[in-house]
């Protein structure tokens, strides 16, 4: 008969606390953009806007100090900091395509106004 123990994977909780921040914070973003679906957002969109870009960076910075720490904790919350890395990066990519969007729209928006 086969130890069970050897079988399964560590269940402790993670020691890496720069990862579950990355981590708390990219989910932070990700809820400031999804109020955007409920439209409560939309009262004032710069906050929230400005609320996910301020997570997303706090994420990145976050996750990259859980990669470094999760290198001396034998791979502890490696995982975890590299979602977080990305989905801040996620965030700020679709916060900067949508400020294109909106300015290119008052722009083409500006030339009509101004032919008619």
């Amino acid at each position: 008969m086969t130890d069970v123990s050897q079988n399964n994977q560590r269940t402790e909780p993670s020691r890496n606390r720069p990862a579950k921040v990355s981590l708390w914070f990219a989910l932070f973003g990700v809820c400031a953009y999804g109020n955007f679906a409920t439209g409560i957002a939309w009262l004032n969109p710069g906050i929230f806007v400005t609320m996910a870009v301020l997570c997303a960076l706090v994420a990145i910075v976050a996750g990259h100090i859980g990669r470094f720490r999760g290198r001396r904790l034998d791979g502890d919350g490696r995982g975890m900091a590299l979602l977080g890395i990305l989905v801040g990066w996620l965030i700020l990519l679709v916060t900067a395509v949508v400020i294109v969007a909106v300015g290119g729209l008052i722009a083409g928006l500006a030339v009509l106004i101004d032919n008619s």
